[in-house]
């Protein structure tokens, strides 16, 4: 009866070491030094680029099928720039982003589904600013590359005013439209891990790393 036992608990064991590779390999590393999420708007006088340089993603691919991936996107709105330092400043503030009251925008998708060619997909995903939550259709390019890193560029919109975003000037129209652009090079398996224990968090980079992600100024 003892030696069935420990036996059935060595079975259970080496069930649960096998299977927890195979939740690893669901994982999917953003390397962030090839990667950018920024936003495009423009007004009367001025189009406007800013990049968010602090931001982490959580990525899952099971089984290498890309439309059962999963993506959450966590960002730092304090550490959008615009090359402007009294812009930064509007930006941050309670007119837009507000980031002392809401220091986190985020993103999550949903659901993805195949579109018109093997490197085009349709992403359904949910967009918080501010507090509020909206959803958003996000164009997808998936590109396969030779070292076994792959690249997602997704671009989508959303009206401003949706998220609370308002203020306008008197001379200078601020138009409601705002384009989201993201290049995330992601690579199979989970962060790389310090010799202390923690997880490395690397910055994005301040200039653009991929054509596909351009300046609109």
């Amino acid at each position: 009866m003892i030696r069935a036992l420990g036996m059935c608990v060595l079975l259970v064991c080496a069930t649960v070491s096998m299977a927890s590779p195979l939740q690893d390999d669901q994982s999917r590393y953003v390397v962030k030094t090839g990667s950018k999420i920024e936003f495009h708007a423009s007004s009367t006088f001025a189009k406007v680029v800013g990049v968010f340089h602090s931001w982490e993603a959580n990525m899952k691919m099971p089984a290498d099928k890309f439309t059962d991936a999963s993506l959450v996107l966590e960002i730092d709105a304090a550490s959008v720039s615009t090359g402007s330092g009294l812009r930064d400043k509007e930006v941050k503030g309670k007119n837009f982003f507000a980031v002392q009251e809401h220091p986190r925008i985020r993103f999550a998708s949903k659901s993805i589904t195949a579109g018109d060619g093997p490197t085009k997909f349709h992403l359904d995903g949910e967009l918080t600013i501010r507090g509020i939550t909206q959803s958003v259709p996000v164009s997808i390019t998936l590109l396969r590359q030779d070292d076994g890193h792959e690249w997602i560029d997704g671009s989508f919109s959303f009206n401003r005013r949706d998220f609370g975003m308002t203020h306008n000037l008197p001379l200078d129209k601020i138009a409601n439209t705002v384009l989201v652009q993201f290049h995330l090079d992601t690579v199979n398996g989970a962060a790389p891990v310090a010799q202390n224990g923690r997880i490395r968090r690397e910055r994005a980079p301040s200039t653009p790393q991929h054509p596909a992600i351009c300046d609109a100024r």
